[in-house]
């Protein structure tokens, strides 16, 4: 190569080469990344006023001012089936039961009724309100419905057909009863009301427990502590937080705007709290500390929140018509992921232990064709196998357990109860064509699958003419050992041996060679004493 060809870099180059620095980080890319919601739940005509989770954590069934109910999938995003309708005017409560197979739904008219999770609605509907119902609560064992009313009072009524009135009415002089909710152990009910008052109730007197007065606002949200202790209500600017027991307020927690919703997550110790402005937040209950940044992104008043059953999802519905989903690890990062349902656990063990075992039964076939060249039906696959080798029969070099089989009795060790010292000799198939199979049968030891005890039972000996003859004093001797030598052929011809009965489905077995033939040992042959 010429040396005009070499051209090295100047000293200048190197230099400036050096001195480039990377681009400084804009203020915004330094600012941590705002998070964005899963999906916008959108169909509804008018203001959801509440929304239940279902039970498996994927689907939300909304109501609103439009008077239909409509189920989605926080999956994909999408409307699941038909909306839900029903006569009784605007949908202002919803209420899921304890077992999630039923929603009460709350009506203009002051009706209750009741549908399955699949839309269906269930006969009888109850009414004994005179004004809408703006609250439901379900008692934690699903026997009781309570409901609140625009006309001051609550009804606690029995789950049956009739929907028979148990406790009530309840006049609680509140002006209306906004806001409802069941302790977790079910002895007292919380209600929020517009005379700026929370009232807890004995559940099953309808007794005044403890009256929180002169709190400044309506009382739109209520939520019970899961130790039933405290009591967590939306106050103007505040969440306030109440001894349920003396009513004495304990913290609080401000925000910019009014609020009109709390809610507690049921796997962590988090309070998401929504109001007015699209204001959205999360804060940590034992610290009082935020969690993460402001999640609205929306103007206009959030009626609603509610997280999951398993703690992933918190939600919120209001003026704007949407249901809006987030992912709460999203939010609040610095948060531990809420530990796993018993369902999940299930069903995520139930999935590795089918896919491992398809894989390792697939090893096993592949690999007991490829690397034997031959198949326990005596080579019976490899002519319809198009991978497996020409060419006699080989032994296996796989003799043991496949690993499919030492998987599942690693899983499911009460399949088999012996130890593998303990076997049984049977007889293995041979190593020859399919229709040669069952000839010239060889010796096998094969693993026992249950403990048997064997039993010996002696046959009758069976005499001859020339025996009969015999005096009766005459002693037999045992019968013939194993191994003692044939009689000769005249002696066979005269009288054929017996042959051993194996029974009707043994004989059948006889007659296709499945078993061998062992004729009984003749006890003609052998010599008496006299």
């Amino acid at each position: 190569m010429s040396p005009e060809l070499l051209v090295m870099p100047t000293i200048e180059e190197n230099v400036s080469s050096v001195s480039e620095l990377p681009a400084m980080l804009t203020t915004e890319e330094m600012q941590p990344k705002k998070p964005t919601p899963k999906h916008r739940f959108t169909g509804h005509d008018n203001q959801i006023l509440d929304f239940v989770f279902l039970r498996d954590s994927i689907h939300v069934v909304s109501g609103s001012l439009d008077g239909v109910m409509r189920k989605w999938n926080c999956d994909t995003g999408l409307l699941v089936g038909e909306p839900w309708s029903g006569e009784g005017g605007t949908i202002h409560a919803l209420a899921l039961s304890p077992d999630g197979k039923m929603i009460a739904c709350g009506r203009e008219d002051g009706s209750v009724q009741r549908w399955n999770t699949e839309g269906e609605m269930t006969e009888g509907i109850w009414t004994g309100h005179s004004e809408l119902v703006r609250s439901l609560s379900w008692s934690p064992n699903g026997d009781y419905i309570a409901s609140g009313s625009d006309d001051e009072t609550i009804l606690i009524r029995k789950v049956v057909e009739s929907g028979e009135i148990e406790v009530g009415p309840i006049k609680t002089e509140q002006g209306g009863v906004l806001a409802l909710a069941y302790s977790p152990l079910g002895d007292k009910i919380a209600s929020g009301g517009k005379n700026l008052t929370i009232c807890i109730w004995d559940s099953k007197t309808g007794e005044l427990v403890v009256s929180i007065e002169d709190l400044g606002h309506y009382v739109w949200s209520v939520v019970w502590s899961l130790d039933s202790t405290k009591l967590y209500a939306a106050l103007g600017h505040f969440a306030r937080v109440f001894d349920s027991n003396s009513g004495a307020e304990l913290r609080s927690f401000e925000h910019t705007h009014p609020l009109i919703s709390v809610a507690l997550s049921p796997k962590q110790d988090v309070l998401a709290c929504v109001g007015i402005k699209g204001i959205a937040r999360l804060w940590d209950t034992r610290s009082c500390q935020p969690l993460g940044e402001p999640f609205n992104q929306e103007d206009g008043i959030t009626l609603r929140v509610a997280f999951s059953p398993d703690g992933r999802y918190v939600a919120y519905g209001g003026t704007d018509n949407t249901i809006t989903l987030w992912v709460v690890r999203e939010i609040a990062t610095e948060l531990p992921s809420p530990p796993p349902s018993c369902l999940e656990v299930s069903t995520l063990a139930s999935t590795v232990f089918v896919h491992l075992f398809i894989e390792l039964s697939q090893a096993d076939a592949t690999t007991h064709f490829a690397q034997s060249g031959s198949d326990e039906y005596g080579d019976f696959f490899q002519s319809y196998h198009p991978s497996a080798s020409l060419g006699p029969s080989r032994p296996s070099k796989h003799p043991h357990e496949s690993s499919a089989r030492r998987f599942l009795n690693i899983f499911i060790p009460f399949r088999h109860l012996q130890t593998t010292s303990e076997s049984i000799v049977l007889h293995q198939r041979p190593q020859s064509s399919f229709f040669e199979r069952h000839s010239e049968p060889q010796p096998v030891t094969i693993a026992a699958g249950r403990k048997t005890k064997r039993r010996w039972i002696a046959r009758p000996l069976v005499k001859t003419n020339s025996q009969a003859g015999q005096s009766s004093s005459a002693t037999i001797q045992p019968a013939a050992q194993p191994h003692s030598m044939p009689q000769p052929q005249a002696q066979a011809t005269a009288q054929q041996p017996a042959q051993e009965d194996h029974g009707c489905w043994g004989n059948f077995r006889l007659a296709l060679g499945c078993i061998p033939r062992r004729p009984l040992p003749d006890v003609s042959s052998q010599p008496t004493t006299l």
